[in-house]
């Protein structure tokens, strides 16, 4: 013969229940909210060594996050912001925002490079640059998640690697600093690398692959341009477009 649950009980099962689920909602809402940042890292803050013994330092080095989605929120364009400031590692902090506790694969974000100043260095020979770039290039389908932690306040780094700028290939895994090509497109020997000069510079040992995205070392500035930003360091993102 079966016994029935007593009322009492079967109501304490469904209280225990109804319990579980207002829980479960609970957990579901937790939010944290996530700092973006950007970091030029030491090469920008401080200076950048090259493999054929050229000093760079960089005086300006303008940059915008001018669209930024993840999670389904959108974060309207950044102020522009200098990453030669000293900012002892951390980078800048240029926006914020609250997402469901998590991790999140679908971050796409453009990084507009405004423009670079600096002077370069070597064996008592000095040249000056002052790019302007207006360059814009859309990142996603990023290596490493952004993560929205429980405690505390998390924080995404879009790191801009600035030595790409001088690297000698556009496909090798293994690339060379060099700086040697941009000081000898110098052609009047005033000091100062100019767009034009570089514009009329051929690529000479740079190897741009089958790319077929430069055939003047202006145009392989921008090209490397477009494979400045990367995710937490060292994590890839795939140009978009």
């Amino acid at each position: 013969m079966r016994t029935r649950l007593s009322t009492p009980v079967a109501h304490s099962a469904s209280v225990l229940c109804l319990i579980g689920l207002l829980f479960s909602a609970c957990a579901d809402s937790e939010t944290a909210t996530v700092d973006i940042t950007l970091y030029g890292e030491s090469f920008v803050e401080e200076r950048l060594d090259t493999d054929d013994k050229w000093t760079v330092t960089f005086d300006t080095f303008l940059v915008q996050i001018d669209s930024l989605a993840v999670g389904g929120q959108d974060i309207a364009p950044t102020p522009a912001v200098d990453l030669t400031e000293d900012s002892q590692g951390a980078g800048q902090t240029v926006a914020s925002l609250t997402l469901p506790v998590g991790s999140y694969a679908d971050l796409e974000f453009a990084l507009h490079i405004a423009s670079v100043s600096g002077t370069a260095t070597k064996e008592g020979i000095t040249k000056t640059f002052d790019w302007v770039f207006g360059q814009r290039t859309v990142y996603g389908a990023c290596e490493t998640q952004v993560i929205a932690a429980s405690q505390g306040t998390s924080s995404t780094e879009i790191t801009v690697h600035a030595d790409h700028f001088f690297y000698d290939s556009l496909v090798s895994d293994a690339p060379a600093v060099l700086f040697q090509a941009l000081a000898d497109a110098d052609a009047d020997a005033d000091g100062a690398i100019s767009q034009a000069e570089l514009s009329a510079a051929g690529l000479g040992a740079y190897d741009p692959g089958s790319t077929g995205t430069a055939d003047n070392l202006w145009d392989w500035l921008l090209a490397q341009g477009q494979t400045l930003a990367h995710i937490n360091g060292e994590g890839h993102c795939a140009q978009v477009r």
